[in-house]
Formats: structure tokens, sequence, C-alpha cells
């Protein structure tokens, strides 16, 4: 099978990423963590509205995940909050192929979109999916951070530094993510909080991540 020179070099990429994680093993070596302070991982409970349940380690697999969750105000049912997580692992894979699998509210997006928050400067690009063939609705929002900075696409954000994944180690990928429910008539006030508590726990994350 021949592969054509325009595929050649995004083939190549994607093996170096895939392969970072176990020449690093191999060495001995993880990149850098820009938010390994004591306590980042509790910033969003300092977000007005935000009760933060506890913090944990899970494996999945061979990989481990570091999670912080809890409970954020519904604006449209005020008996039913919003759930978040806060996921970070140095296996970005597990995390960004299919991110809804983390939400409380389970989920067949048949609604998907990019939606930008500004926050302080920086644009935060938020995933959107809703489920509307359920009653209630469902929405998952949420937004990736790679090396320190929210990114669309962690896949794209890896690629570009496979060369230097692969020699320097792996860096951790993280997922802040807010689930819930919604009726058709307030889906779109549920779905402004939701990206409003995103923006804010990126302002807090970054904080605590960057003050170091």
């Amino acid at each position: 099978m021949r592969v054509s020179g325009k595929y050649a070099v995004a083939l190549l990429a994607l093996l170096a990423v895939g392969a970072a994680p176990r020449i690093a093993a191999y060495r001995g070596v993880r990149g850098d963590d820009l938010c390994n302070a004591p306590g980042a991982m509790k910033a969003t409970s300092m977000i007005p509205g935000t009760l933060a349940l506890g913090e944990r380690l899970e494996s999945l697999g061979p990989a481990t995940f570091q999670w912080s969750e809890g409970e954020i105000e519904n604006p449209a049912l005020a008996k039913t909050p919003m759930q978040f997580q806060v996921i970070r692992s140095f296996d970005g894979p597990f995390l960004y192929e299919n991110p809804v699998r983390f939400a409380s509210a389970r989920l067949e997006p048949e609604e998907l979109r990019v939606r930008e928050v500004e926050v302080d400067a920086e644009r935060i690009p938020v995933h959107i999916a809703w489920d509307h063939t359920q009653l209630p609705s469902r929405l998952v929002a949420y937004f990736f951070a790679f090396d320190g900075r929210p990114v669309r696409s962690p896949l794209a954000a890896q690629l570009r530094r496979a060369a230097g994944l692969a020699l320097g180690g792996p860096r951790p990928t993280t997922l802040v993510l807010v689930s819930g429910v919604a009726s058709p008539d307030n889906a779109s006030v549920v779905e402004d909080a939701a990206a409003a508590w995103l923006g804010d726990a990126w302002r807090y994350f970054a904080h605590a991540c960057r003050e170091r």
C-alpha cells in the first residue's frame, strides 16, 4: 500500500504523538506539568454557586485520571443542579476521543457546535452538545486545555508539539465539563449558565496553575 505525500506528514505526526508516551516512559521522562501546584484542582470551588464534592484518582485501563467534581446551580431547574468535572491525565486521547462519556447526564448528541467564551482577553472554545430526543433535554458543555492554555482540539495541539513530546515527555490534557438538563423553552438559559461557569472555571484554574 502506498501513501500519498500529502498524507505522509500527517501520518508520521500521528505516529509520533502515539509513540511519545511510550518513548518517554522508556526514558523515564515526563514533561513539565504546568498545573501541579497543590490545590489547583480545587480552584473551581471558589466560583460562586459552586459546590465542590471532592477530588479523587481513578484508573481506567492503563491510565490514571485526576478528578475534581461537584455541582453548580441550574438557573432553570433549581432542584436539579448541573454537574461539573475537571479531569486531567497524561493519556490525552482517552479524554478527547469521546469526552461526553464523562458527563453525568448520559446522552447521544444530536446537536454539536462550538461557541467562544471570552475570559480575560482569552477566547475559550466551548464545545456544546445537546440531546433533545429526551425529556428533559440533556446538555454537555466542555473545553480542553493543553500545555497551559485552552485549545479547540487537543489532538491538533499535540500534533504541533509531536517532536517535543517525544523527546521531552508527554504533557497532561485537561477536560473541564458541565452537564445538566433543561426543558426546551429554557435550554438557552441553561446553556448560557454552563458556558459562563466554564469561563469562570478557566479563570480560576488558570490562575492557580500559572501562579507558581
